[in-house]
């Protein structure tokens, strides 16, 4: 059978395309989500074959979802970005785009750092940062919400490593250029050798004068004895600083044009400040950005669709999230929702390994916006913006305050 036959019905996701996602009234690609799911359900299918980008397969089922992440014989995850991400040293990412035993051999190496204990203790620390970022814009009656928070995670993670927090503002550029270089490898490269030359000073400089920052402590970890070499230490940044820049800036941006469009929600989370951590977890399954891929290393068959080696195949988050299978009234936003087995941060022994820092970053943003700035909505007069991609978000979410006599 061939790949177009096995598309069977299913003809949006034969065109289906993470760069290219239509958008809906709204801004964002949702609407367009939910008809590939039904799709997909319609046509009893939880596999589909896109052209797009020379041909891949895309997910849309929850279960199908699982299995894929679960699998790590017969998938690897050295296409964990598709097409694939630039990194300094040429490799895969480390981690996220390594699989066993090598995978397993470097998280012991460094996941000391990454509990939810730490995370929960640096609350009060991400909150202080929150609150400075508000105060930009307290006097503020319209504003960018994203240009408001986008400097959190970026803040966040200096305060993390133990970065002056004045390199803040490299990190923005350094991220763009491992996304470019998916495309475009020689426009990139200034900003990639830029990045690397960073990484080695800042490792120099930390070993010359440690602090109390994750780069210092997993400067000197050690697993069975090894530590790791200046080499492994910039691919893991490299990595630590993708997946805790620009995943959290999307999924904030993404979190607050929901806040901005939904009054409902926003009052219960600002009256109801404890509903934000099980909260901050339904928005991530509704507004995580990222998808991610495999490539299929062995034949395999999988909901019913055989796969070949060499072939790509996407988790489409944004979709299998959205498995009413899974999730009842999958559509809508339950702030207390229980089970929430959703994959935005993956599942398994790839479970993101700063899952918890980015969503203490994310409870501390929300919870201290919406004290002190409770009433918004989006501004009638200028259009948000959404940028697709591998990691699809909102580049710009224009609000104006509402006065909360006018709001009652």
């Amino acid at each position: 059978m061939q790949q177009s036959e096995k598309a069977g019905t299913m003809e949006l996701i034969t065109t289906f395309d993470h760069y290219a996602t239509p958008l809906g009234a709204d801004g964002t690609p949702y609407a367009y989500f939910e008809k590939v799911r039904d799709e997909a359900l319609a046509a009893g299918r939880e596999i589909g074959w896109s052209e797009a980008h020379g041909g891949f397969w895309v997910t849309t089922g929850w279960q199908a979802s699982r299995e894929i992440h679960q699998n790590n014989v017969d998938f690897s995850n050295r296409a964990t970005t598709f097409p694939q991400y630039a990194t300094p040293s040429g490799k895969p990412f480390m981690l996220s785009g390594q699989d066993e035993p090598e995978h397993t051999h470097y998280r012991r190496m460094v996941q000391a750092p990454f509990t939810k204990v730490r995370a929960m203790r640096m609350l009060d620390q991400m909150r202080e940062i929150a609150d400075m970022l508000v105060d930009r814009v307290i006097d503020k009656d319209a504003f960018d919400v994203c240009e408001a928070t986008d400097p959190m995670p970026g803040y966040a993670f200096c305060a993390i490593v133990g970065l002056s927090m004045d390199d803040a503002s490299k990190f923005r550029r350094f991220v763009h250029a491992m996304v470019q270089g998916a495309t475009d490898p020689e426009g990139a490269s200034p900003a990639m050798r830029e990045m690397e030359a960073y990484w080695r000073d800042m490792v120099e400089l930390r070993r010359r004068e440690p602090n109390d920052g994750l780069l210092s402590e997993i400067i000197n970890s050690e697993y069975d004895g090894e530590r790791l070499n200046d080499e492994e230490l910039l691919d893991f940044f490299t990595v630590l600083l993708l997946g805790g820049f620009d995943n959290t800036l999307r999924f904030l941006a993404n979190a607050f044009h929901r806040l901005a469009c939904d009054t409902a929600l926003r009052r219960q989370l600002a009256q109801n400040p404890e509903l934000i951590p099980s909260a901050v977890e339904e928005f991530l399954r509704l507004d995580g950005p990222a998808c991610i891929f495999r490539e299929v290393v062995n034949p395999i068959t999988l909901a019913g669709v055989d796969l070949k080696p060499g072939q790509i195949i996407g988790m489409i988050h944004q979709i299998t999230n959205r498995d009413p299978r899974q999730f009842p009234d999958p559509d809508r936003f339950i702030a207390d929702r229980k089970p929430n087995h959703h994959f935005a941060l993956g599942i398994g022994i790839h479970h993101c390994l700063g899952a918890y820092l980015a969503k203490a970053e994310a409870i501390a943003m929300i919870e201290r916006f919406l004290a002190r700035i409770p009433e918004f909505q989006l501004n009638p007069n200028q259009k948000p913006h959404w940028v697709a991609g591998q990691v699809g978000g909102f580049h710009s979410v224009p609000i104006e305050r509402v006065p909360i006599a006018a709001s009652a």
